[in-house]
């Protein structure tokens, strides 16, 4: 039972593109839209920190008028930055893999698989609060529909729990390093 070094440079890669998915879903402001294209064309998108260019949601701009709505926005918004810090403490912990000894390497899939669905889990949690918000909120007008960085997440999170399913199966089902006979 054991991963090879190649395995987590795949693995290392593959989750860096993961990654850079939170971050985008963090910094565009596309989580939800809003077109109005009749009779004036208008574009509303609603960012976990921002409303277009304002900061959003603001008790100067009334967005908090609906009870829990700003508490359960900014959570989501909270759990996408500790799903962003976890994902740097995975890249963290898959480069100190790659640069330690055979042994080490050799269990440290429980580790990362592990750190893999940490870094899902408050994914899955901002993803469930805005779509709970989005449908429960008078906020929003008719109209409004998931955009990009909600669709960004919910890709993110799903690809983690797979990496660590992946990885898992490999450390499961593969042989240990010392089986191999070396070819003479």
């Amino acid at each position: 039972m054991a991963v090879s070094l190649l395995a987590y440079v795949i693995t290392f890669f593959i989750f860096l593109c993961n990654y850079a998915l939170t971050i985008a879903a963090i910094a565009m402001p596309k989580w939800l839209s809003f077109v109005a294209p009749m009779p004036i064309y208008m574009e509303t998108d609603y960012g976990l920190f921002r409303l277009c260019r304002r900061p959003f949601p603001s008790d100067d701009q009334g967005d908090c008028s609906e009870d829990g709505f700003c508490e359960l926005w900014r959570a989501a918004a909270t759990g996408m930055v500790l799903a962003a810090i976890l994902g740097a403490l995975t890249i963290l912990a898959l480069l100190g893999t790659m640069c330690s000894s055979r042994r080490k390497r050799a269990r440290a899939w429980v580790t990362l698989s592990g750190l893999f669905v940490l870094h899902a889990l408050p994914q899955a949690f901002s993803m469930g609060v805005v779509a709970y918000v989005f449908n429960s909120s008078a906020t929003f007008y008719v109209g409004t529909r998931y955009n990009l960085s909600f669709i960004l997440c919910t890709v993110s999170w799903c690809f983690s729990i797979f990496l660590a399913a992946v990885l898992s199966l490999i450390a499961i089902l593969s042989p240990p390093e010392y089986a191999y006979q070396p070819i003479h």
